[in-house]
């Protein structure tokens, strides 16, 4: 039985995750962040401390506000690479104290950025079901050639 305290996850939400590699499983827990809930499922975008320019355009920066938003260090977070889980999926990293895998949440200024891209990535697909059925299996965009990076991505990349 899962004994992870998930009844509150609300868009914006960052919470502590073993994200997976294209590779296979992710060795340790990562701040990743809620983009979008539905009664069984979260949609999590990939977390991380890199400063490279892959994916610009596509990403919430934490720079000075990290702190504000309960993380240790300046992160950014890849919308371009996100995956669907079930609400009780096992790679969700529960703190011992509350069973809640939260360690964060956005300040508003940057749920307004969340709410922006999350309504571009909508737009940049046929159908929501065809998007909610990619997220499922998970959107692990390809590295870029070491020359195209920082480009940006277009909307046909989402």
């Amino acid at each position: 039985m899962n004994m992870i305290n998930t009844r509150s996850l609300h868009p914006g939400d960052i919470v502590s995750f073993h994200f997976p590699h294209r590779e296979g499983d992710a060795p340790y827990p990562r701040p990743c962040l809620v983009m979008e809930t539905t009664e069984d499922e979260v949609v999590l975008a990939y977390g991380t401390t890199s400063r490279e320019k892959a994916n610009a355009g596509c990403e919430i920066r934490l720079n000075a506000e990290f702190a504000d938003c309960g993380l240790q260090r300046a992160t950014r977070f890849v919308l371009a690479r996100r995956l669907r889980v079930a609400m009780n999926d096992p790679r969700l990293a529960p703190r011992v104290s509350d069973g809640s895998p939260v360690i964060g949440r956005l300040t508003s200024g940057l749920h307004d950025r969340l709410d922006d891209l999350r309504n571009l990535i909508s737009a940049s697909w046929p159908n929501t079901a065809l998007r909610q059925q990619a997220e499922r299996h998970g959107i692990h965009p390809r590295r870029q050639p070491r020359r195209d990076r920082g480009r940006g991505m277009g909307a046909d990349r989402l």
